[in-house]
């Protein structure tokens, strides 16, 4: 029945009558429906809580509702929404760019990401090419409470996921303690046991990686490695010819020396990528002594780490990256030149000077406006943005709005608690009923009828307690909420928040810098912008 309706909603106009008239309503000059597209998406930990079939019957139902037309649906199964490599996503937002469609609907936000900043930003790309994201079930404005109650709602579908996550990793470390394997492709030189599921050794393999480390340690470059492995037939554990990040992983691996090691590899970054010269600190790593059969001796292998150690200390000074939050948002109001990011030493013996500077001071017209310190102007930016953002005055408004979304998003449990408390008090009347019939017959059946009727109560008011606590588990709670907002607030003005950078970017409109003062200007709304004068030092 999906595959039906996702074939109507992507046929073309050749293939069926159906897509001939929806493309017929669209065009008719008389008909002011707008183009809208259907994304919908079930990832493979999550038993499908929403069909594919449900959400796009309810996207449609939306969709003619509100004055849109679904002229296709972008479906994408078994994949999580905490990263944006998914196939059908990846393609709306190319068709987004070609704007051959006014609007995004889903089902519930958490279809279309279960990541915070991945929402945000993807949201944010859709609104530059002019399509907005709809969701069926929960409707947002564009005024000030919504853009926070947004933020709740993502919030809260990326615990979701990573306490799903952490559920998961709980049986997966069940496993690793005892160095069974847990999923995914074993490194070069093992092969998986079916019978134990633990490694063993891959001979061929496992002579590629000697050479590996022999050849290393008699001081030959990678290239050369490389070379004489792929001469020889010896292939990675994906069937593809040795390359530099083969070398890297497989002389950084410690398994090699029988060491059976889980959950090194650093998590995914805010894009949702990994980067597999990272690793987690080692109270997060589990190591088992023998866990697997050794294929380099332990002195070998502490001999290339040295060697490593020596060669990336060999490899030149490193000067750390600069962050400038205010990149693209500094104008300056003397020349309307933009200000660009600038750091610089007097001299070897001085500390790192970083700032914002005209990017015309050095140049044909000479601006005469003053370079700002970095710290100082991004400093009274995010106390600005702090004080609009995490205005408790909101707090209250906050918390009816998201309660009241709770609620419709649980309308289901609410109900069945609702028929519970009714079912209670129809027992509570039949026992007292019972009662006073008692007190003037003394009747076994009535007796008995008493008892069942009791008992009965008293599996209704438990599982009344159990919905309300389901309820009540998802409600914000006013004092802790403020208690998050200051926490947050303060994070914020130290720049210690994590997603300062994409606050910045969805709120700072710009910041002109003047000789004499410096104007911020704040989009707390599309139409709602805030001004603010600081004096320049």
């Amino acid at each position: 029945m999906s595959e039906d309706i996702i074939n109507i909603l992507n046929s073309s106009i050749e293939e069926t009558d159906i897509y001939r008239q929806i493309m017929d309503a669209q065009y008719d000059e008389n008909c002011n429906l707008k183009r809208a597209v259907a994304y919908a998406r079930f990832s493979s930990d999550m038993q499908r809580e929403e069909s594919i079939e449900a959400q796009l019957i309810a996207i449609k139902a939306y969709a003619e509702s509100n004055g849109y037309v679904v002229i296709r649906a972008y479906v994408d199964k078994a994949i999580t929404g905490t990263t944006d490599n998914r196939p059908e996503f990846r393609r709306m937002m190319f068709d987004a760019r070609n704007q051959e469609f006014d609007a995004v609907i889903v089902h519930k936000f958490d279809r279309f990401a279960r990541d915070r900043n991945l929402s945000l930003t993807t949201k944010n790309t859709l609104q530059k090419f002019g399509v907005s994201l709809l969701s069926v079930v929960e409707h947002l404005t564009d005024d000030p409470e919504s853009i926070i109650l947004e933020s709740v709602i993502l919030g809260m579908n990326e615990y979701y996921s990573k306490n799903l996550a952490r559920e998961v990793m709980k049986g997966l470390r069940v496993n690793a303690s005892k160095c069974l394997h847990t999923g995914g492709k074993p490194c070069s030189g093992y092969d998986v046991d079916p019978q134990t599921m633990k490694l063993v050794i891959n001979e061929f393999e496992a002579e590629a990686v000697r050479i590996i480390f022999k050849r290393y340690l008699e001081g030959e470059s990678y290239t050369s490695i490389n070379k004489e492995l792929n001469s020889k037939g010896y292939t990675t554990k994906r069937g593809l010819p040795f390359g530099k990040n083969s070398l890297y992983e497989i002389l950084h691996n410690e398994k090699y020396t029988g060491v059976y090691t889980y959950n090194k590899s650093a998590s995914k970054n805010f894009e949702g990528k990994f980067n597999r010269h990272k690793t987690k600190p080692d109270s997060e790593i589990i190591r088992v002594e023998g866990g697997v059969p050794a294929i380099i001796s332990k002195e070998d292998f502490d001999e290339v780490q040295k060697k490593l150690m020596s060669r990336k200390n060999k490899a030149g000074s490193y000067t750390a990256k600069q962050e400038y939050l205010l990149s693209n948002k500094i104008i300056c109001g003397e020349c309307g030149s933009t200000f660009n990011g600038c750091s610089r030493k007097a001299n070897e013996t001085h500390p790192l000077y970083v700032s914002y500077r005209c990017s015309k001071r050095n140049r044909d017209i000479k601006c005469k406006n003053p370079e700002v310190r970095r710290e100082l102007i991004e400093a009274i930016v995010l106390k600005k943005l702090s004080d609009i953002i995490f205005d408790e005055k909101t707090v209250p408004l906050l918390v009816d709005r998201y309660n009241a979304y709770v609620r419709t998003k649980n309308v289901e449990t609410a109900h069945q608690l609702e028929v519970n408390s009714a079912e209670v008090k129809k027992c509570v009347r039949d026992i007292n009923h019972i009662v006073d019939l008692l007190m003037e017959v003394q009747s076994p059946t009535l007796k008995e009828k008493l008892r069942d009727l009791e008992i009965k109560k008293a599996l209704l008011e438990a599982n009344s307690a159990e919905l309300k606590r389901k309820l009540d588990s998802l409600s914000i709670d006013e004092k802790r909420l403020r208690t998050l907002f200051r926490e947050a607030k303060k994070m914020l003005e130290e720049g210690t928040l994590k997603n300062k950078k994409l606050l910045i970017d969805k709120y700072v409109k710009c910041v002109t810098v003047y000789k004499d003062r410096i104007v911020i200007e704040l989009n707390i709304a599309e139409i709602f912008t805030l001004k603010n004068n600081v004096e320049r030092a």
